[in-house]
Formats: structure tokens, C-alpha cells, sequence
């Protein structure tokens, strides 16, 4: 029984589907900062080259179903923009459009919420250095229940299998120069309701089922400390109603452009070592370890999450330089 308990507390913070869960919907991750794609649309587009990412995480290890998270996401500036060698500095104080991309699965023991996204994204010019960029991205969500996989202290309780797909939208803003960046934006706009019941022998859907929106809002600054070393703090701010506000502090280290260590704290959740290694300029590796402060740790191992990053037509000449991601 103690082997099933962490089960059934893991599968019901991932899902967070009734309002008194107190919990966020979307799945926890620790490298946003390497990816702000996945969490503002408005950052497609603002480096210069197309951004290419892959990443797996598993949470909480040591517990039965406990969530595993893995996404692609792509994004790029368009035009002539998008290719290096025509670019000059004259077009980067212009407007530009870029498009991006994102699919991702997120499984919690029986649970499975999976999802595709597109966006569109227009960046401008405030003034010669300071720009602007405004995103939203539009997709589908399903949430589906292996009812297969649940157990109960009658044997003979049975719960069908279950889906229900939604239409889903986010939006952002994104300001930034070489040197800083502050972003907010807001998922499962829509907050569309889903069609699945989780009481045993339910015929119609929990009316607490239903997408709540939530918010984010970040900001981070380069802080040149000698040739070649630069240190990166930065804040991450997320809510969603009801559930409490939680916060992550973070500091990256820069080292020649070459690899990057780092250290996080999500308030009253955990502390994360990270670490990153640039292969020449076209690839990119890194890794975070979570060490949970709160008391799920007595039931788990730690957290852990992976990167692989590549930069697709990104000459050795660049106008806007990878400082943050």
C-alpha cells in the first residue's frame, strides 16, 4: 500500500483537473530558462538561427506512475531573416515575423495529456537596441484515462477508458535586448472543459474537469563579471487559480560560450543543479537534477531532465547572440 499511495498522490498533482486540487495542469519543468519557448510564444523567433529542441524528463523517481514528460519544439524567425549571411543590422531594427512549433507528451500513471501547438509571432523595434515581441500560439489538448491501470480495494471496480480532445490557445509578450529579457504570458486560454469522468461507473463528466488558465511571468539579466564569464539571474513567477503562487529563483553561469553550470530554488518545492555544454555551434547538451524540499521526498529519488539543442544555420557572425537559452 505505501508503494501505491505515492502513485495516487503523483497522478493527482499532474492531473489538477478538479478545482479543490490546488495544483497546476501543466507539467512541471526545470530548464525553461535553456527553452522560454515552451512556456511564451512570443520568444519564437528571437535568435538567429532556427532553434531546434528536444527534451525528456522524469520526475519523482522511485515512484510508481510517476510523470514522465518529453517535448520537441521548434521556432525561427521568417525571410530573409531567417538566413544568416543576408541579414544585416539595418533588418534587425526592423519588424519581423517568425513561426513556431511545439508537441508534447506528459504521462502520469494512467493518465496521458498530449498536445500540438503552432504559433505566430511579430517582433519590433522600440529603439535601436530594446525590442518587442508579441506571440500566440493556438493548438489541440487530449487527456486520456487507461482505466485498465487503476486500482481500487474492490477488485471489481472498473473504470472505462477514456479521451477527450480540446481546442487550446496561449498568448505573450516578450521585451528584450542583449542584456535583459521579461516576459508574461497565459495558457489554456480558452479553459474548455473535458469530457471524462474519474468516479468508477460515471456516466456523465466531473464538471470541475475543465482547463484553468494559468499565468507566467519571468525576467532575467546578463551580468558580464570578466571576459568571456558572464552570470544570468533570473525569476519565474507562475499561478494558477486556486492554487498558490509559486516561485523559482535562478543563476547561470556562462563560461566562454563553451558550457554553463547553474543552481535554481523552487519555493517550498525543490532545490535544481543544472549543467550545459555547447558543442562547437550547432549543438547543445544539458541536464538538471531536482532534490525535492517538500515532503513527497521521503517517497522519491529526485527529478531529472534532459536537453538536446540545435542551431540550425547559425554562422560564427551573429547579430543577436544565444546570451540567455
Amino acid at each position: 500500500m505505501k508503494k501505491y499511495l505515492p502513485a495516487l498522490l503523483a497522478g493527482g498533482l499532474a492531473l489538477g483537473l478538479a478545482q479543490q486540487g490546488h495544483a497546476q495542469q501543466l507539467a512541471q519543468y526545470s530548464q525553461y530558462m535553456n527553452n522560454n519557448y515552451i512556456l511564451n510564444p512570443a520568444v519564437a523567433g528571437t535568435e538567429d538561427y532556427i532553434d531546434l529542441k528536444f527534451s525528456y524528463r522524469t520526475q519523482w523517481t522511485g515512484i510508481e506512475g510517476a510523470p514522465k514528460t518529453y517535448y520537441a519544439s521548434v521556432n525561427s524567425s521568417l525571410g530573409r531573416l531567417r538566413t544568416q549571411n543576408k541579414r544585416t543590422l539595418h533588418d534587425w531594427s526592423r519588424g519581423f515575423h517568425a513561426l513556431g512549433a511545439i508537441v508534447y507528451s506528459d504521462v502520469t500513471g494512467p493518465t496521458r495529456r498530449t498536445g500540438a501547438y503552432g504559433s505566430y509571432t511579430y517582433n519590433l523595434s522600440l529603439t535601436r537596441s530594446l525590442r518587442l515581441a508579441m506571440g500566440a500560439s493556438i493548438g489541440m489538448q487530449q487527456y486520456s484515462l487507461d482505466g485498465s491501470q487503476l486500482r481500487f480495494h474492490n477488485v471489481s471496480t472498473v473504470v472505462a477508458n477514456q479521451a477527450s480532445i480540446v481546442p487550446d490557445a496561449s498568448i505573450g509578450l516578450w521585451l528584450y535586448n542583449d542584456n535583459f529579457y521579461a516576459g508574461v504570458s497565459a495558457a489554456n486560454l480558452l479553459g474548455n472543459q473535458l469530457d471524462i469522468a474519474y468516479e468508477p461507473n460515471a456516466t456523465i463528466p466531473i464538471q470541475a474537469n475543465r482547463l484553468y488558465r494559468h499565468y507566467f511571468g519571468t525576467a532575467g539579466v546578463r551580468l558580464p563579471l570578466s571576459e568571456g564569464v558572464s552570470l544570468v539571474p533570473s525569476v519565474l513567477v507562475k499561478y494558477m487559480s486556486p492554487a498558490p503562487v509559486s516561485v523559482d529563483v535562478n543563476a547561470k553561469l556562462k563560461l566562454q560560450d563553451i558550457m554553463w553550470v547553474g543552481v535554481s530554488y523552487r519555493v517550498k518545492d525543490a532545490f535544481v543543479g543544472n549543467v550545459g555544454v555547447n558543442f562547437s555551434d550547432v549543438a547543445s547538451l544539458s541536464y538538471s537534477y531536482d532534490a525535492s524540499t517538500s515532503d513527497i521526498s521521503r517517497y522519491q529519488n529526485g527529478s531529472h531532465e534532459v536537453i538536446l539543442g540545435l542551431k540550425i544555420k547559425k554562422k560564427k557572425k551573429v547579430v543577436c547572440v544565444d546570451r540567455f537559452w
